[in-house]
């Protein structure tokens, strides 16, 4: 969003600050794991092909864009194996099991971008800002995106065929997506804290 003035006063709705530098400093300040300059700035890396990275100050809906494909790749990549397997879990009704897991697919991604770009703050933490890409944290990242996808689409599928109600199958999924995904950053910086 632009001033009068024509300078960028893009800016996180829950920090109300600029971060230092104008976004310019590394993404990794605050905790190991945690990518806190992505959330205080509308500042990201972008790639303009043949090897060349730069760094470009963007808009909210810029911002919001470029956040979307980064968690919904994060998460529907490591999130391939339960995903393919729901996939090829048979059909019982018109809101199955797939439709639990395509809603709660949507919910992932659209509450972690939330929380990457500095919308909303992540549970449990006081550090704005969603987890880095670390190899130290693919293992997490594996485990808790499948087991998060797993239990919001077969417990929703559970629970919509135990009362009779498919939406209240999806409600399952959405809850239980929103939450896991509120929660990730802290489960991540636990998870460092256990390991060094």
């Amino acid at each position: 969003m632009s001033s009068p003035g024509g300078g960028n006063t893009h800016r996180r709705r829950y920090t109300g600050k600029r971060a230092a530098g104008g976004g310019q400093s590394s993404r990794r300040r605050g905790p190991q794991g945690r990518e806190t300059a992505a959330a205080e700035s509308g500042t990201r890396r972008i790639w303009y092909g043949y090897g060349n990275l730069s760094r470009r100050e963007k808009d909210d809906y810029g911002v919001f864009l470029h956040d979307v494909v980064r968690i919904y790749g994060e998460v529907s990549v490591i999130s391939l194996p339960v995903l393919l397997f729901i996939w090829a879990y048979p059909t019982t009704a018109f809101l199955d099991v797939t439709a639990m897991a395509t809603v709660a697919w949507l919910t992932m991604t659209l509450v972690g971008t939330l929380v990457r770009g500095g919308w909303i703050q992540p549970l449990a933490t006081d550090t704005p800002g969603w987890v880095t890409l670390a190899p130290t944290l693919l293992g997490l990242r594996l485990g808790y995106f499948n087991l998060t996808f797993a239990v919001s689409s077969f417990g929703g599928l559970a629970l919509a065929d135990v009362a009779g109600a498919g939406p209240l199958g999806l409600l399952w999924s959405v809850g239980v997506a929103a939450l896991a995904m509120l929660l990730f950053p802290r489960v991540a910086e636990e998870w460092l804290a256990g390991r060094g």
